[in-house]
């Protein structure tokens, strides 16, 4: 009886930890769609899993897996269709823990066979994601910490899966509600104030598990399970198409609102901080056993000078994977640099002008261009207006100066076009075009082109 009780409150316990945090890490992701279909991509690329075919849906894969993520999560609090939602839950964590798992081994240095678009047999470099992006840039984890975390989960998934299909879960009576419900809105609470600086993860569970209560008490329906499925994706759903068509509502990367990109940009040196310090892996053998043995640069620095060494070891490679052996301050931004069209570094000079600074940023103009230029007109006039007033409006994208020149002509664009690399320009924002306006470096406000507002609504400005 006692094992029973026992077993009976961890069940409930982990229906609450993991519905909680399903809806938690669901909404991270959803809330930046478009950062977590750039990291798709990178798994979908050859030297990765070779998925390039998956690559023009990753957008579509994003969105259901965020909301599937959100779905599964709610499901195990409401006791909503158990055994399908246990089996599915751990389907999912079972590909996520051997999808960290592939991550946090991959080998930089290594090689993988592909069959290339002639159907032959080739050799390429694996090309490793260093991120899994569970929480996306959020929380970052190593891919390590991301496959422990699974584990981890693993464990608390088990006792609902048993659970489930001794039939010891279904919709939940009131009291038991009242207690799974209160349980996750606290941890996903604490989960939001300690760890992600945002509280509307506990409205969006609490908007969540409105839905799927009230079409509980309204509908008496065999399949109102179903039903309380259709509501939760219809909130998500709304959800999920603001992020997409406009920004994040939170923004967790080094050009938020608020962040001072020139202070995001100084290295260690310059705010009087140590670096990390890194080392090789230099490959040896044992001249006596013919076994191969790795040795840091940093140790072997140290132990090549005894005679003995020489004696017992000879190279194999000095071509390693680089290892850190101390963590230190690392720059928020490292791949900033904006160039005019000479190929001039202007990125401190614009970065250093005092007063605003307005800039259209596209990540690719071709893709821009090939939609007809969507929100040029609102930019154009927004430039010209600020310029009217002497503010400095820049244009940032991925493309060559020729491009930039002919779309700038076909245009009207009254503003000069800057190059900047594009994966730094997805990180700046994710509307594609979108417009970012800095004062003295600090980032001010962040639009989309489709909601670029009339210069008439800086008040503020000078």
């Amino acid at each position: 009886m006692m094992m029973s009780q026992l077993f009976n409150i961890l069940t409930l316990f982990s229906r609450m930890f993991v519905g909680a945090l399903f809806v938690v890490s669901g909404l991270i992701k959803s809330n930046d769609a478009i950062g977590f279909m750039y990291k798709l991509e990178e798994y979908f690329e050859p030297g990765a899993l070779n998925l390039e075919y998956l690559t023009p849906y990753a957008l579509e894969i994003a969105i259901f897996v965020c909301i599937a993520e959100i779905l599964l999560g709610i499901a195990l609090l409401v006791g909503a269709l158990p055994k399908l939602t246990t089996v599915l839950t751990m389907v999912m964590m079972v590909f996520f823990t051997w999808l960290t798992w592939y991550t946090a081994t991959c080998d930089p240095f290594g090689m993988k066979m592909i069959t290339d678009a002639n159907g032959e047999m080739i050799e390429i470099a694996n090309q490793c994601v260093l991120e899994c992006g569970c929480f996306g840039n959020a929380i970052p984890l190593t891919a390590y910490q991301s496959f422990l975390k699974d584990l981890f989960l693993l464990v608390f998934i088990i006792p609902i899966t048993i659970a489930a299909f001794r039939n010891k879960i279904q919709l939940n009576e009131s009291h038991t509600s009242m207690i799974l419900y209160t349980g996750a809105l606290v941890l996903t609470f604490l989960f939001g104030y300690m760890m992600l600086d945002w509280n509307f993860p506990v409205l969006y569970l609490t908007l969540l598990l409105l839905a799927a209560s009230m079409v509980r008490r309204r509908v008496n329906h065999p399949k109102v399970e179903w039903i309380m499925a259709a509501s939760v994706v219809l909130v998500a759903g709304l959800v999920q198409i603001k992020t997409i068509t406009y920004l994040p509502l939170k923004d967790y990367r080094p050009y938020a609102v608020g962040e001072s990109i020139i202070q995001n940009r100084l290295s260690a040196e310059e705010i009087g901080l140590d670096a990390p310090v890194y080392a090789t892996e230099y490959t040896f053998k044992n001249i006596a056993t013919g076994l191969d043995t790795v040795i840091l640069s940093s140790d072997w620095l140290v132990m090549q000078k005894a005679p003995s060494f020489k004696r017992t070891y000879e190279i194999v490679s000095y071509e390693g994977a680089e290892v850190k052996i101390y963590d230190g301050y690392e720059p928020r931004i490292m791949d900033l640099i904006m160039e005019n069209a000479e190929g001039d570094d202007l990125t401190d000079e614009v970065l250093s002008n005092k007063g605003y600074t307005f800039f259209y940023i596209s990540k690719d103009l071709e893709a821009v261009a090939e939609a007809g230029a969507p929100g040029q007109e609102e930019f154009n006039t927004l430039a010209n207006a600020a310029q009217k007033e002497g503010i400095t409006f820049y244009g940032l994208t991925n493309s060559g100066a020729d491009f930039n020149n002919t779309f700038a002509t076909e245009n009207a664009v009254p503003y000069e076009f800057l190059t900047c690399d594009q994966i730094e320009l997805k990180i700046v924002i994710r509307s594609n075009p979108g417009l970012v306006l800095i004062k003295d470096g600090v980032v001010e406000g962040k639009w989309s082109w489709r909601d670029i507002p009339a210069f008439s609504d800086f008040v503020n400005l000078p």
